[in-house]
């Protein structure tokens, strides 16, 4: 693991426990610490140049937040969700996001239809496979930002994440085509006002790709 350039610059603003939170958050979200690595308290102190202290309070509240699992005397585990606990994860993004954008389209403006637009013709384009959750969320957080409910917005952004980093790339990638139709469609009803249709499609887009990413992923832990 690499120690994060940033962790010390930035010392006097933030308590150093939450700057180990914040970094690790990322990394086990980003997928760098995939499931059931094990982090230990001395090593992460000693890559960030910290005491143990901070760490092991870090530990407590990615704990909290299901990202870890204390285990007594090693440390701590990397969290894999279940595939019982990945589904509820879907449900519950598919039921924040699309209240959100019910909320969001009587208040999109002209600038803000052409910026999703452009975001959505860049998942269109060719790009390296790693990208394509990044740039997905940036389509779908532009159709959630009119709503100005920041809170609720970062619940989903950390929903997705959380969901995401479980399935290997080939995975995440293998219904694309079909989800950026569903965009399309879903960018023209917003365009058009038309919020019943698009807070439907907007559920139905996160559901079935969650049966379909979910369903590849349990063909993948069987053959493991």
């Amino acid at each position: 693991m690499t120690r994060p350039p940033s962790l010390r610059p930035s010392i006097s603003v933030r308590t150093v426990t939450s700057q180990v939170c914040e970094v690790l958050r990322h990394q086990i979200l980003s997928g760098e610490l995939r499931d059931g690595i094990t982090l230990r308290q001395e090593k992460i102190a000693a890559e960030m140049g910290v005491s143990r202290n901070p760490v092991r309070e870090a530990f407590q509240q990615l704990s909290a937040e299901g990202l870890l699992t204390l285990v007594s005397h090693k440390g701590a585990v990397v969290s894999m969700l279940s595939v019982d606990e990945l589904r509820e994860t879907y449900e519950m993004r598919a039921k924040l996001e699309s209240w959100l954008l019910g909320l969001s389209i009587p208040l999109m403006t002209k600038e803000q239809l052409e910026s999703s637009e452009q975001l959505m013709a860049r998942l269109a384009k060719p790009f390296p496979d790693e990208e394509w959750s990044s740039r997905n969320w940036d389509f779908h957080v532009s159709l959630l930002e009119p709503s100005r409910r920041t809170q609720t917005i970062e619940v989903c952004r950390k929903l997705y994440l959380n969901a995401y980093r479980h399935f290997p790339v080939p995975i995440r990638l293998s219904n694309r085509k079909h989800m950026n139709m569903d965009h399309r469609k879903l960018l023209d009803y917003c365009r058009d006002r038309k919020v019943t249709e698009a807070v439907e499609l907007l559920e139905r887009h996160i559901t079935e790709s969650a049966y379909s990413l979910i369903t590849k992923l349990e063909e993948l832990r069987r053959a493991a």
